[in-house]
């Protein structure tokens, strides 16, 4: 290998590690966000709680609109989003979640 390919590669490795320690930090402030919603979830009473989680897909991936969890749930739309807003702002006393403020509004 000639000296100038020896730098290419020395460079290409720095970049890849640098993206590889960013991603390694992106995973693990995914994991540490993950694990307060989990404990601020646990504290809702489990209707709330089961609306939340299937409105904003953290069941299936997919979130549902008020319709379906309706319809999956057994209530009526109306019930749907008074318990969702509800919930919210039960999250909303349990104090600021860096990360899920642009979620729960003010």
């Amino acid at each position: 290998m000639t000296d100038k390919s020896n730098r290419s590669n020395g460079r290409r490795s720095r970049s890849e590690a640098a993206r590889n320690r960013d991603a390694d930090a992106e995973v693990a402030a995914l994991n540490a966000l993950r694990q307060k919603l989990s404990g601020v979830l646990r504290r809702l009473p489990d209707v709330e709680r089961r609306v939340v989680e299937l409105r904003m897909g953290l069941v299936d991936g997919t979130p549902a609109k008020p319709g379906e969890v309706a319809d999956r749930l057994g209530m009526t739309i109306p019930e749907v989003k008074k318990i969702e807003a509800r919930a919210f702002s039960r999250i909303r006393e349990v104090g600021p979640i860096k990360g899920l403020e642009r979620f729960l509004g003010r």
